[in-house]
């Protein structure tokens, strides 16, 4: 009677706890729990696991009962009693939710606790900065550039030459101090970013200071020209526009008053005259030594290039120098710098000061071929200059923009002692590559390390070659950084989660890097040389477009009939306006 009481009991105490199944299935979800932390590589147990171990034990409780009560029933009275079916749907439906909501909660309500987590952490202030993500560099470089007005800044008193604004709006000089010793300035950049911005703002200033600017531009720059005219406008220097193609008439001669050794030097800058090591040496033999018969000539006489040719043309078959009398005849041809008299006077402007803005050509060979003999001929006339006269020499800037359209090898070894003649520079270029696309007579490397060691300061724009970036981002220097490793763990679900702890490793990242050089606005530059490398915004002085800017001044010249012009003539259209033929060497 007895043990039939206790198992009445006991089937009552089983029915009851059935009435909990609902409540057993929601705790299901901590058997999962536990489960994800006894699958974790750390095989040590844990509090937490224990808390999810006891937690989830109504749910095996409950499982247990729902198989006792059959069990007991029989016993006792010889049928099954088994719990309704609305029991066991409590059970299950929860025991489901249950499982799922872990489920859910592993696999995605971790990552949202990480995330909250993290935006809640504040890192330690002994941490240093960290390397650059391409993805988001608003902390690492300006957004947009500052906007403001150059030319309030550059009536200001004060040394120097303005460049432009800092991050802090803060105005940005460079000091080059006194003496004839100014150092080079080198301007990179894709196109559009500003580089002609940059050098008209500082080429015009120098002209302000009395220096004796030159400008050469085979691009024939929209802006440019009307930037320099309003600057000489304003200090009342004097201003010249030459334009070095056809068919612009005579404007100056650029062998005036040169020794047989400059023109000399010029046909062999010109002309690519200079040994290359190879077997087209021996053919370049006959083309030096005529050069050095057509040097003597025009240094005696002080001719043109047309005079030099026509004196010469009863002598060029006989020659052996047919390269070089062809080349000689190309300049001939060109009428802008055949000057008879009252051209410009390159040596005046030196010594007075002023402003010349000569434009080229990318893309004309002759041209071309005028720009480099250009470019020596002032070196040349820089040197000549007596130092030991009193006083200070009068400084000369160059301008060259897209300067591998200008480079020669006498131009290039000029380069490196221009500055103890007064002389410094403004290169402007896109890339290292257009550094190394020169003329054959140049090694491209020797001409990259030429620009490179004679540039102290450099103006870095926007780049797109990611040589040029990784080049330019070597040159800012390295700096300490700290890089972040962090243990990735994947829990029972396949989520991955990161552990708490990270570590940090110092390391280094260069100061201004790839990333950044890769993706600055418009208008914003690094400025390397002036101290630690700074981001400056440059902005365009605002001018009007001046027709004067561009107007040219003809002079009476000599130049030789080109070979177009007489086919010209020679033809049945013309011939009765040429009754006695056309003489292929007459002088106009």
């Amino acid at each position: 009677m007895l043990v039939s009481t206790l198992n009445l009991y006991i089937l009552a105490f089983l029915m009851y706890v059935a009435h909990a199944f609902s409540f057993a299935g929601a705790t299901s979800a901590f058997a999962v729990f536990w489960l994800n932390r006894k699958c974790a590589e750390d095989k040590a147990t844990t509090m937490r696991e224990r808390i999810f171990a006891i937690l989830s034990v109504p749910a095996l409780i409950i499982s247990l009962v729902y198989m006792l009560i059959p069990v007991v029933s029989k016993i006792e009275f010889g049928v099954f009693i088994t719990p309704s079916f609305y029991d066991l749907a409590c059970f299950i439906g929860p025991l489901l939710i249950g499982v799922l909501t872990a489920i859910f909660m592993l696999r995605s309500g971790v990552q949202m606790l990480e995330k909250a987590k993290s935006n809640l952490t504040k890192s330690s202030e002994l941490e240093r900065n960290t390397k650059t993500d391409v993805r988001d560099l608003s902390k690492s470089i300006p957004a947009k550039a500052v906007k403001f007005d150059p030319l309030s800044f550059i009536l200001k008193k004060g040394d120097g030459v303005f460049l432009g604004l800092d991050e802090k709006s803060q105005p940005v000089n460079i000091e080059f101090g006194g003496g004839t010793s100014a150092p080079h300035v080198q301007v990179i950049g894709t196109t559009g970013a500003g580089k002609g911005v940059s050098i008209g703002l500082m080429a015009s200033q120098f002209l302000e200071l009395g220096e004796a600017v030159f400008f050469c531009d085979p691009k024939n720059d929209e802006w440019a020209p009307s930037v320099l005219y309003a600057a000489a406008q304003r200090t009342g220097k004097p201003y010249y526009f030459i334009d070095l193609n056809r068919p612009a008439g005579p404007q100056f001669n650029i062998f005036e008053g040169a020794t047989e050794v400059e023109a000399f030097e010029l046909f062999q800058a010109g002309f690519n005259l200079v040994e290359r090591g190879d077997a087209s040496d021996f053919y370049g033999i006959a083309d030096r030594r005529e050069a050095g018969v057509v040097a003597r000539l025009m240094s005696r006489d002080n001719v043109t290039i047309a005079e030099a040719y026509a004196a010469q043309q009863d002598v060029i078959l006989q020659s052996g120098a047919e390269k070089f009398y062809g080349r000689l005849r190309e300049m001939a041809e060109t009428p802008s710098i055949n000057a008879k008299s009252d051209g410009i006077d390159l040596a005046k402007v030196i010594e007075e000061g002023g402003c010349v803005y000569i434009v080229g050509s990318m893309r004309s060979d002759i041209v071309k071929t005028a720009q480099r003999m250009l470019l020596v001929r002032l070196i040349q006339l820089a040197e000549r200059r007596d130092r030991m006269r009193a006083g200070e020499l009068r400084k000369i800037c160059i301008v060259l923009d897209e300067v591998k359209y200008h480079l020669s090898r006498p131009a290039l070894e000029g380069l490196g002692a221009a500055r103890d003649k007064g002389v410094h520079f403004i290169l402007a270029h896109q890339s290292l590559g257009d550094l190394k696309d020169c003329t054959k007579d140049l090694n491209p490397d020797a001409v990259v390390d030429a620009v490179v060691e004679n540039c102290r300061l450099k103006l870095c724009y926007r780049v797109q070659s990611p040589v040029t970036a990784q080049w330019l981002a070597s040159m800012s220097g390295k700096v300490q950084v700290d890089d972040e490793a962090r243990t990735v763990k994947r829990n029972a679900v396949l989520s991955e989660t990161v552990h708490d702890q990270r570590t940090i490793r110092q390391t280094e990242t260069y100061f201004v890097d790839e990333n950044m050089l890769l993706n600055l606005p418009p208008q914003v530059a690094v400025l390397y040389g002036a101290g630690l490398p700074k981001f400056v915004s440059i902005q365009p002085l605002k001018v009007l477009k001046s027709p004067e800017a561009i107007k040219i001044k003809i002079v009476a010249g000599t130049t030789v009939q080109s070979s177009i012009d007489m086919l010209d003539i020679a033809s049945p259209a013309r011939a009765s306006h040429s009754e006695n033929g056309a003489r292929e060497n007459s002088l106009l």
